[in-house]
């Protein structure tokens, strides 16, 4: 889905921008409702150093009340392809990845996966739920009936426990 033909690469700095198709997510369950990765890219005869940004609006449910609501994502990722790589390197921010001299196709699906799916908050709640910090608020603070806080008033069906125990 998400390619890059190298031999169509010029040498050194050039731009691409690849639009994220909607049904990207639709493994776990996430509509992708716009979505853009924007690559800077700096070749070179044996490297291709790549700094992707991918800008997304996602569609969720609401953990707590099933509420559709659209969330904003920003994620960078820096991406350096080089030739005779005997080891790749996976960080969360980089990645090292070796490529192949006559290598024609670079994709970054699982990529893009990794960060739109990482970018997700842990408890996905809808925005009319959370206070101006983004923290929860909370759902029911309420007591219904009466409760009397006195020690000297006690049931009186403990009497009749206690009576009914001797």
């Amino acid at each position: 889905m998400l390619k890059l033909k190298t031999y169509e690469i010029p040498m050194f700095k050039s731009q691409r921008t690849l639009k994220i198709p909607q049904n990207f997510l639709e493994t776990e369950g996430i509509t992708v409702l716009e979505g853009v990765l924007s690559l800077d890219i700096d070749r070179s005869d044996h490297m291709i150093h790549i700094k992707s940004m991918v800008t997304s609006s996602l569609e969720l449910q609401c953990d707590r009340s099933l509420d559709i609501f659209t969330y904003e994502s920003q994620c960078n990722l820096e991406i350096l392809y080089k030739e005779g790589l005997k080891e790749e390197e996976i960080d969360l921010h980089s990645s090292i990845k070796k490529l192949e001299k006559y290598q024609q196709v670079i994709e970054f699906d699982q990529e893009v996966r990794d960060m739109l799916l990482l970018s997700l908050p842990i408890k996905r709640i809808h925005p009319r739920y959370l206070d101006d910090y983004g923290n929860p608020k909370e759902l029911l603070n309420e007591q219904f009936g009466y409760f009397n806080n006195s020690e000297d008033s006690t049931d009186p069906r403990w009497h009749a426990l206690k009576n009914f125990k001797n």
